[in-house]
């Protein structure tokens, strides 16, 4: 008995210290890791069709896998191009236009009074010297951090391939060999049958409410930017809807990268025409309560109702997800309290 012991707790220090090192060693790299994972999970009926079509596994993960890094990077490297160029023209703008002596023109044509009125308020408050070096400085140091930012992505274009390289390893081999490893993930769980298909349908329903959830958030986003771009009279409103919907993935920022440039460029056009000032502050208010809130408000509710599980601890996953995993925690972390709540009725159901 006591060898048996002994063997036992040898064999769990063994594990548990084997467990340690290996999370050390693929962390950083377990963003992407779990990006491969939910890609692989998302796009695991377009791997079904070509493999159709394709009946040799390897050759139709291989292509999956491509086509799938294709679609993911194209609309971000398209983003990114956009973003760096209103950068740098809302940059030159503000450099050339701040050593004018008028910020905005109090002078009037419109025959609305009270546009007037407005817009002679905010020439009035905006040429203030006090005010008009405030404005200054923050309009220089945004862009300037703007810019700053795009040079820091440029930079660390080879960690991103890297992390892209080993996405596109694991979306391989789990477009190829995915069911046999759930299955065996299945029969590890030291889990009643009942409660193991309960942890996997779980599992299941959360991953799908994240993602129709993210899905259905995004293009509510994009059709309000859009709808708000064409009451405002900037050109091509569907395109940058269609920007936004792509920009609405983005943590933290989501789809302010695109709305509030574009209103600081209305706001530097004031110098040739005053009433693009009132446009680009009626943007910014438009984007912070109408575009920007619909994702704390919707985005709870659906994924809530979708996986069951209450929109404060659906909120909480993604803030907190997002804070540990990175980009991929929008996901990742909803699911996770999702397990943790089927777990704790497992625990109270076999209690009883």
């Amino acid at each position: 008995m006591e060898q048996k012991l002994y063997q036992k707790a040898f064999f769990a220090i063994i594990f548990l210290t084997l467990i340690a090192i290996s999370f050390l060693i693929i962390k950083p790299f377990l963003t992407a890791l779990l990006t491969g994972i939910v890609f692989s999970y998302v796009f695991y009926p377009f791997y079904k069709k070509i493999l159709k079509k394709i009946s040799n596994k390897n050759a139709s993960a291989f292509i999956a896998s491509i086509l799938v890094v294709i679609i993911i990077t194209m609309p971000l490297f398209f983003i990114l191009n956009t973003i760096s160029k209103e950068a740098y023209t809302t940059y030159i703008l503000s450099r050339q236009k701040s050593s004018n002596v008028q910020l905005l023109s109090s002078e009037c044509q419109t025959a609305d009074k009270s546009a007037c009125k407005l817009l002679n308020y905010f020439a009035e408050k905006a040429n203030n010297p006090q005010i008009k070096y405030y404005l200054d400085t923050t309009i220089k140091g945004a862009t300037t951090r703007i810019t700053g930012k795009i040079s820091d992505i440029l930079i660390s274009i080879p960690v991103f391939m890297l992390h892209m390289f080993i996405t596109l390893f694991v979306m391989f081999f789990l477009f190829k060999d995915g069911p046999l490893l759930i299955n065996k993930v299945e029969r590890l769980l030291p889990l009643k049958e009942k409660h193991r298909n309960r942890v996997i349908k779980k599992l299941n329903d959360m991953t799908f409410a994240v993602i129709y959830g993210s899905i259905v958030i995004a293009i509510i986003q994009g059709t309000l930017g859009g709808i708000g771009f064409f009451m405002l009279g900037l050109p091509t409103p569907l395109l940058w809807g269609l920007v936004m919907i792509f920009a609405s993935f983005i943590p933290y920022v989501g789809s302010s990268i695109i709305w509030f440039p574009a209103s600081l460029l209305l706001i530097f056009n004031g110098y040739a025409d005053p009433t693009s000032v009132v446009r680009g502050v009626i943007l910014i208010i438009y984007g912070v309560f109408v575009v920007g809130t619909i994702d704390n408000i919707l985005k709870p509710k659906i994924i809530g109702e979708k996986g069951g599980l209450h929109p404060i601890l659906v909120l909480l996953g993604v803030v907190g997800g997002l804070q540990f995993f990175g980009f991929i925690g929008v996901m990742i972390g909803p699911i996770l309290l999702a397990l943790l709540v089927a777990f704790v009725n497992i625990y109270e159901e076999e209690k009883g």
